[in-house]
């Protein structure tokens, strides 16, 4: 009596200790025999014991926790000698008289049973005749799942290797990682199916399913070894497996190819009722995707693409997950390209990023750096579709070859370890000799997207080549910060639409490049390839013929009215604040969220309209269309050193959404903008005042005016002083201004219409 109350009080002072710290940080799994005795889907219960050996990283430990999730432990043998234990929620701890010391090892076998947790999608599930477990939760905090199916250190660093043997009623099946060893018949009308996975996994990533399974053999001539392929479904499904695997082959050569040698025993898949998950060797696969075609295909290339990225190499924590995810993220739109063509993978790719960027901050509840994800999002858009498309924008980064030689090495290097992204920053900068803090700190520990866009070019004539001068600009969508050590691809374009390639690198804001190449430039386009994954959405096409033409993911659709000879349209669907009017116009708002850009190079008999989509509620125009007060208006100008302005549009739709038409599409940059109705209601001078373009400005000689439309115009001149330059009359919709004489200063333009004051612009004359 008087031992056990020492033993308590003890055990007590030990609690305290080892809850301040992670289970992971008091031992270290070494091997698991996982033994399930009855597995009842009557009673949706099991009962079993598991036998872990286990090393001590601290010493002084009166008990040893455990991870153990709705199941009752019945008794803990340690030595051959039963121990006392205490259980409580989702832990439980082995008492032991004498203190251990650091690096003991232990092996204890806990003998348990009861109904299994599980949540809608992760744990231990019955289906009908069927069971299997899937190792992480969405809901649950901690996701790992292991402990809903045998006491185990529960998280994602904790490495160990498992033996599974499962007893079940003969003629059933138990499926799991690894290789299958034995089957053994215990003449009491039960079979144990004894599956041993040599290869160290954490507890989430091994796997069990029971029921009336049929198999499907095969074997894939991997770089290292012949692997075997075992999938196992519903008999009932069993001749759908030879289809609906029809590209298994050429999958695994790309992962291959890419990525190194296959990392684990088998190549395994198991038809379960929900899924997709990732375990080792055994990926559980929903009965869904078993249907003959290649549908699902994606899918379960996401989910092999785990063997290597998250099953071989694992994140070090949930917040890190986009290790796990986004890499998968990546290969299943990446296969594409090998599989099928590049213009596959760039489609897909371009509508998982347009889809990240529109909606990962709603969904995800804001926008959240990659490796700092909350755990109430782990399983979001933030780590699975931006956590691939920053793992693009890295290749691009890198370049192709350098990019896979570098990951690959990666995975050598941390092979079934779990890695944090910092590690994974200090290896690539290593291996690779490029410093990738500045890709990292902007891409992956900042919330939010680069955008990158070119502010202006210029080309000058030098002997038989052509220096051009480039000058990028920077904004950031999410953040209040700005990347360093950008490298960002630049095309030239030359009059058939032919590019040269090449890549700038700048810092901050703006930067400026120069360039030497063999011909002279019709367009100088920034990402024309749609590498980058920047905060941008954009596509080219090349037009010979009138046609009505929707541009992918910008929200914009092209009507072509005329066209004889071949003309090039680039549309961007920019994710950043448009540049602000030079001048504010009391009662106007630009969007403070998205413009369009329009480039390329357009014949003489390119004629088109352009529709241009709004929306308040979809994700896009909250933040500008604010009540029925605003009135949403079209806004144009040709480059950044020009004014914003109205051009001629019909708008169709509701105050909340609709499309905005322009009659005359030309090359330059459109934004979205509202007029606040309580403020301009009783007048439309702001309105003609930027309706009239006045440029260029500053101006080097000659002023030239367009007006919105034909009327009886007075355009009168003037210094600051007031002297009057002079005046002119226009009735067209153009005219063009030029001083008598030198002139260095401000010319104030003033113009009326029908001898009504309209509009007053200045003029730098340096």
């Amino acid at each position: 009596m008087r031992k056990y109350f020492l033993l308590v009080i003890v055990s007590c002072f030990s609690f305290g200790f080892i809850t301040a710290q992670s289970i992971g940080d008091t031992l270290n799994a070494l091997h698991y025999n996982l033994h399930l005795r009855d597995v009842n889907t009557t009673s949706k219960t099991i009962s079993g014991y598991t036998e872990i050996t286990f090393v001590t990283r601290i010493g002084g430990l009166f008990q040893v926790p455990l991870n153990l999730e709705s199941l009752t432990v019945d008794s803990v043998v340690v030595d051959g000698l039963q121990h006392f234990f205490n259980q409580a929620e989702k832990t439980m701890h082995i008492l032991f008289a004498n203190p251990l010391a650091m690096n003991d090892t232990i092996t204890a076998t806990i003998y348990y049973h009861g109904q299994p947790f599980h949540e809608d999608w992760g744990g231990y599930h019955f289906s009908g005749d069927y069971t299997f477990n899937l190792g992480v939760g969405f809901v649950s905090i901690p996701h790992n799942l292991g402990k809903t199916w045998f006491p185990c250190v529960d998280d994602f660093t904790d490495r160990a290797t498992y033996d599974v043997y499962t007893t079940l009623e003969s003629g059933l099946m138990a499926t799991g990682g690894g290789i299958l060893t034995e089957t053994i018949d215990n003449g009491d009308g039960t079979t144990t199916w004894h599956w041993q996975m040599v290869h160290e996994i954490p507890t989430y990533l091994v796997s069990v399913a029971t029921g009336d399974y049929h198999a499907y053999y095969d074997t894939y001539p991997g770089l290292e070894d012949t692997i075997p392929i075992e999938i196992y479904t519903r008999p009932a499904d069993s001749a759908k497996v030879a289809g609906t695997f029809v590209n298994l082959d050429a999958i695994m050569d790309f992962f291959e190819s890419h990525f190194g040698p296959y990392p684990f025993e088998k190549i395994g898949y198991t038809s379960t009722a929900i899924g997709a998950m990732e375990h080792a060797g055994n990926i559980a696969l929903p009965h869904f995707a078993f249907n003959g075609g290649t549908s699902y295909e994606a899918l379960y290339t996401h989910e092999l693409s785990h063997m290597w990225f998250g099953d071989e190499v694992t994140c070090s924590s949930a917040e890190d997950m986009w290790l796990n995810e986004g890499w998968a993220t990546f290969c299943e739109l990446y296969y594409l390209e090998e599989l099928y063509s590049h213009e596959s993978f760039v489609q897909t790719m371009r509508a998982k990023h347009k889809e990240m960027l529109l909606k990962a901050h709603i969904i995800d509840g804001g926008y959240w750096p990659l490796n700092n994800i909350p755990q109430d999002v782990t399983y979001g858009k933030t780590a699975y579709d931006k956590g691939g498309t920053v793992v693009n924008a890295l290749r691009a980064y890198l370049g192709d070859s350098l990019f896979f030689e570098s990951v690959t090495a990666y995975l050598n290097h941390f092979a079934y370890q779990s890695v944090s992204s910092e590690e994974m920053r200090d290896f690539l900068t290593s291996y690779t000799g490029i410093d990738l803090s500045g890709f990292f700190d902007a891409w992956v520990f900042t919330p939010g997207t680069p955008h990158f866009s070119i502010d202006s070019s210029r080309v000058t004539p030098l002997g038989n080549e052509f220096r051009v001068d480039i000058y990028p600009q920077q904004k950031f969508k999410g953040a209040d910060f700005l990347a360093m050590d950008v490298i960002v691809q630049v095309g030239f374009m030359d009059n058939h639409f032919r590019f040269q390639t090449d890549t700038i690198h700048f810092s901050g804001a703006s930067g400026h490049s120069v360039k030497m190449i063999d011909f002279n430039p019709v367009a100088v386009m920034i990402d024309p390839f749609e590498t980058a994954c920047d905060a941008t959405s954009d596509n080219f096409k090349v037009f010979s013929s009138p046609q009505e033409y929707t541009y992918p993911d910008t929200y914009f659709k092209l009507y072509l009215d005329a066209c004889t000879d071949s003309s090039l349209l680039r549309v961007t669907h920019h994710w950043a604040t448009p540049d602000p009017l030079k001048v504010p116009i009391e009662g106007l708002r630009l969007s403070p969220y998205r413009y369009w850009q329009t480039e390329g190079l357009l014949s003489d008999s390119f004629k088109a309209r352009g529709r241009f989509y709004y929306s308040r509620g979809g994700y896009l125009d909250d933040s500008l269309i604010l009540s029925d007060n605003d009135s949403i208006v079209l806004l144009y100008r040709v480059n950044s050193a020009e004014e914003w302005r109205m051009v001629p549009q019909e708008v169709l739709g509701t105050w909340m959404i609709g499309y905005i038409f322009v009659n005359d599409l030309q090359l330059g940059e459109y934004t979205l903008a509202v007029w606040d109705k309580t403020i301009v209601s009783t007048s439309n001078h702001t309105l003609n005042d930027l309706n009239i373009l006045v440029y260029p400005n500053p101006s080097r000689g000659v002023i030239n005016f367009e007006f919105p439309h034909k009327s009886d115009y007075k355009v009168r001149l003037t210094d600051e002083a007031g002297h009057e330059l002079g005046v002119f009359f226009c009735t067209g919709l153009r005219a063009t201004w030029k001083p008598e004489r030198a002139f260095k200063g401000i010319i104030i333009t003033t113009i009326f219409d029908h001898e009504k004051w309209i509009s007053t612009k200045k003029i730098v004359f340096p």
